[in-house]
């Protein structure tokens, strides 16, 4: 009996959790569109193109993250079942990133940030062969239906 309630009450409290998450999701998006928005006029008015364009790429990117992140949310939500590969994709997002905004915050010189390039660079190799294996695996399994995909409760 104990047992029952305390597992619905967790049940519960998860749900809650997650709708908490995806508010908090939409809250930021709604924040990043904002500031991209006041980046754009901001570089309008300075003059600075290069520096602008470069923020709003970076606003973008974020962006990009949040919305994998609320699309696996609703789509956990909806189904129960839960992606690592978009925690995978998140991953790869924010070091390319980095790769994009290293070169324009070093105004071209790269000779101060080429072994931190380097190592992003690297880690981009990392997660980008990470993503195919685990997106590989899934296919082939979704394929021969040989594993059983129940939720995570």
């Amino acid at each position: 009996m104990r047992s029952q309630w305390f597992e619905s009450t967790m049940d519960a409290a998860n749900r809650l959790l997650h709708v908490f998450m995806a508010l908090a999701l939409l809250v930021a998006s709604l924040l990043l569109v904002w500031q991209f928005v006041a980046d754009v006029i901001q570089t309008l008015n300075s003059g600075q193109v290069a520096q602008g364009f470069a923020r709003a790429l970076g606003n973008l990117f974020v962006l990009w993250v949040l919305s994998s992140l609320i699309s696996a949310e609703v789509r956990y939500m909806r189904t129960g079942h839960f992606s690592v590969l978009v925690f995978i994709e998140a991953a790869l997002i924010t070091l390319l990133r980095q790769l994009i905004i290293i070169p324009v915050e070093s105004a071209g010189h790269l000779e101060s940030s080429a072994w931190t390039y380097g190592l992003i660079t690297a880690a981009v190799i990392a997660v980008a062969l990470t993503y195919y294996l685990v997106r590989r695996t899934s296919a082939s399994n979704d394929d021969d239906c040989s594993l059983d995909r129940a939720p995570l409760r």
